[in-house]
């Protein structure tokens, strides 16, 4: 623990002069981990085990090639590292969890919803969708990408402190997303419930919809980054950018709404992403106020 009762990580130490942030251990951290898993499961000749294992690298790299005292061009390309390994790892995941062995979680997700809610929202919902509003719903659901790009890019351009801070529960919300997506791996309601009526739709849903499917990777429901991710980052902006907040609020909103009634999340699985956003809210919190964050801004 530090003087100021943080953990060491998140305090003023540094691994033998090179500063490692939060989300670099997290993220590193889940990277190896998976390796490790793939290589019990599948070898450690398996081109996942292998992927995996150099993405971990990618983050060891990432660390000792900016230097003890990078520069803002090297803290931004050092952090911009983890949006590609994010990319590369999602992915993966697709014909990586297959191999470890884990049970599809549709049915016990399913179930959590039943229980928790006495109705299952994909069956409640097959017949109240209008064209109209399935359009919305899918510009609704489109919206996620402006946030996740838009969001930690205003930071990166104007405010480095900022955007380091916003990375690191950004991308420690991920690490536990992802370790989710590998415990309890599920296609959602769409693929678990092919049998309801399909999604009737205008020109957007006609679209974009077939071009959202393909962009799966299969496992990616529980817990919801959907929600997660745009949920840390509208709490974020709260903090830092209040006025960008109250724009993105009503947008982010329907965000959430749009993951259940395109049938791609249980309700349980925006209840666990509100679980893991909160982690990464406080995680960033804890390293703004740290020696860490402190000894880094001071330096540039």
């Amino acid at each position: 623990m530090s003087a100021d009762g943080l953990p060491m990580n998140l305090g003023s130490a540094s691994l033998r002069g090179w500063r490692v942030l939060p989300h670099e251990w997290a993220f590193g951290g889940f990277l190896g981990l998976t390796a490790l898993r793939l290589a019990l499961h599948a070898g450690f000749a398996d081109w996942h085990t292998l992927a995996f294992a150099a993405l971990t690298l990618g983050c060891v790299v990432g660390v000792v090639i900016s230097g003890p005292g990078p520069s803002p061009l090297a803290w931004r390309l050092r952090l911009l590292w983890y949006p590609c390994a994010m990319g590369l790892a999602f992915y993966t995941l697709g014909t990586a969890v297959p191999l470890l062995g884990v049970a599809p979680a549709d049915a016990l997700l399913g179930w959590l919803d039943q229980t928790l809610l006495g109705f299952t929202p994909a069956v409640a919902l097959a017949d109240l969708h209008w064209p109209w509003l399935t359009d919305l719903m899918v510009a609704a659901y489109l919206f996620f990408f402006y946030i996740l790009i838009f969001g930690p890019g205003w930071y990166c351009v104007h405010d480095l402190a900022r955007f380091r801070t916003c990375f690191v529960g950004l991308f420690t919300t991920y690490s536990l997303g992802f370790l989710g997506y590998t415990l309890l791996p599920a296609g959602g309601p769409h693929l678990s419930m092919a049998q309801l009526p399909p999604l009737a739709g205008g020109w957007l849903t006609q679209t974009m919809l077939p071009v959202v499917n393909h962009g799966s990777n299969g496992v990616d429901v529980f817990p919801s980054i959907h929600c997660a991710a745009s949920l840390y980052l509208l709490a974020f902006d709260y903090r830092y950018y209040r006025r960008r907040y109250w724009w993105l609020l009503l947008p982010c909103i329907a965000l959430w709404i749009s993951t259940v009634y395109l049938r791609y999340h249980y309700v349980v699985d925006l209840l666990g992403g509100v679980v893991i956003a909160g982690v990464g809210g406080w995680v960033a919190s804890r390293y703004a106020r740290s020696a860490l964050a402190a000894e880094i801004d001071a330096t540039r």
